[in-house]
């Protein structure tokens, strides 16, 4: 049988029980599995996975700049923050 590009696929499977449900459904009526949540579980672990990206990214940075002999923080910013906040 060859692959026909016109057929739709017009069902998923529950991946807790295995019962072929319809594309449009978001719950699985044997088991009660939300596919909703899933969804939601998927988003929230993406957010988490960039924050600690960002985050990995930020003591990479500092730690390149305190491995070649550099401040911490750019005296540039130093010196902004120096005229923003008043410490000596």
């Amino acid at each position: 049988m060859f692959w026909n590009k016109s057929n739709k696929i017009d069902h998923k499977f529950c991946p807790a029980c295995g019962l072929k449900l319809k594309i449009e459904d978001t719950f699985c009526v044997k088991c009660g599995y939300s596919f909703a949540e899933r969804v939601k579980k998927k988003n929230a672990i993406n957010k988490r996975n960039t924050i600690l990206f960002i985050i990995l990214l930020i003591i990479a940075y500092f730690g390149l700049r305190y491995a070649n002999g550099q401040t911490w923080i750019p005296t540039s910013f130093a010196d902004a923050l120096r005229t923003i906040l008043p410490i000596k």
